[in-house]
């Protein structure tokens, strides 16, 4: 199955009406909140609008890499593995999220079990990334899971070439 053009703009339609139905909401309701860097407010502040603007297009730039990716003639990966994907990192960025927001502090553990995942899976590509920031992005706003996604696919991918390279080494089939 191809992943068409349709559908990216079917699922940017859809990121872009819930995240401005999440500002106005935020707007009737109290105000839009600004979250700041590292949770300190002594640090910039990003307002939640700003990231709203941002998503639509940080969606169809991932959507874009990843219909690329699956409808080439000499991929490996079908349209089912995105999505499942896709759906690992949204379920966990929502565990992440709720975590955070009741103070449970197992985050740590769950980062450490990412990371060490991270050797084995590839876990940088972009159905990866935009699950992270669309399950984390209604407690922290898009802007900081799209910063922090990004820098942290970036790790992914770093930690996934060493184990590339490890697995090489030892003579294990990669």
């Amino acid at each position: 199955m191809t992943f068409s053009k349709n559908h990216r703009i079917l699922i940017t339609l859809v990121v872009t009406a819930l995240a401005l139905t999440h500002i106005l909401w935020d707007h009737f309701n109290g105000g839009i909140p600004t979250h700041y860097l590292l949770h300190d407010k002594n640090l910039p502040g990003i307002p939640n609008w700003l990231g709203a603007l941002a998503l639509p297009f940080f969606t169809w730039f991932l959507l874009y890499r990843i219909a690329k990716r699956v409808n080439s003639s000499d991929s490996k990966e079908n349209l089912k593995l995105v999505v499942l994907r896709f759906l690992a990192a949204l379920i966990v960025s929502i565990i992440i999220a709720f975590c955070f927001t009741f103070t449970i502090d197992i985050i740590d553990y769950i980062m450490l079990i990412i990371f060490a995942l991270a050797f084995i899976f590839p876990l940088y590509k972009s159905e990866f990334l935009l699950g992270w920031v669309l399950g984390s992005a209604f407690t922290f706003g898009a802007a900081i899971p799209m910063g922090f996604g990004s820098l942290f696919a970036l790790v992914c991918f770093v930690f996934y070439l060493i184990g590339r390279f490890i697995k090489k080494l030892l003579g294990i089939k990669v």
